[in-house]
């Protein structure tokens, strides 16, 4: 049956000027999000790679993780260059900073968040980069909602360790003083993941303390950086892992 306010709208934002990712709210109290492929030149586009190839893995992605029953954004509508999402709830950094959620709450969604994160390993999948900020949380669910850098990967190998390293490094990014929501998540991919995963993780870790080093030392010169502070933190908290 046609969806009249949604294909409305829809046309109305693809007529404005292009946008990464536009907000469309309905007057029925539905939220949607139309992300279309970023323009980008110069510098940046050297920096950040092909828009129009990110945007495909992104698309494969998603359809690869719904087609594999894995929680994932849905899309709702898709054209060229452009894809409409259901609203997945808040994201991680949302959820955490929400007073009015429960410490249980939170904890759920970081578990499943570990959850998620290990049945996709498991599907023979790689995120590429499952950041805090692109992991969202309905109540029941946590989704997968940035998938530029999606690939295909060898059950526990080290794309996937990579993905480990990263989800977590994002965590001490947003809260370098509190595990207690990686150690939620990582209790929970352990579970869920390949057998080896975590020994996999621990041996990438192993190759990247140089660069822990170094992020440790960088950090001295530029302490506003919480990046960079997060990386050692991250790898001996997987060290041990």
């Amino acid at each position: 049956m046609p969806d009249r306010d949604l294909d409305t709208n829809v046309k109305a934002a693809l007529a404005e000027p292009p946008r990464r990712v536009r907000q469309l709210d309905l007057p029925d109290g539905r939220r949607f999000w139309l992300k279309r492929v970023e323009r980008l030149s110069g510098l940046m586009r050297l920096q950040k790679g092909d828009p129009d190839r990110a945007f495909a893995a992104e698309r494969a992605g998603l359809q690869a993780l719904a087609e594999a029953g894995l929680p994932v954004a849905e899309v709702a509508l898709e054209g060229p260059g452009w894809m409409l999402m259901p609203d997945a709830g808040s994201v991680l950094p949302q959820v955490v900073a929400d007073a009015s959620r429960t410490e249980a709450d939170k904890l759920a969604a970081f578990a499943q968040a570990g959850r998620a994160l290990g049945l996709l390993h498991l599907a023979g999948l790689v995120h590429g980069r499952p950041a805090v900020r692109d992991i969202c949380w309905d109540g029941k669910e946590a989704r997968f909602i940035d998938l530029e850098r999606f690939r295909y990967g060898r059950r526990g190998g080290l794309w996937q360790a990579a993905d480990v390293v990263i989800f977590t490094q994002t965590c001490f990014t947003r809260w370098p003083q509190d595990t207690t929501w990686v150690n939620a998540a990582l209790e929970a991919y352990a579970v869920n993941a390949p057998d080896g995963a975590m020994a996999q993780v621990r041996r990438l870790v192993w190759l990247l303390m140089p660069v822990g080093w170094l992020s440790w030392a960088l950090s001295l010169i530029r302490p506003q950086s919480r990046e960079l502070r997060a990386v050692p933190l991250a790898l001996s908290r997987l060290r041990d892992a």
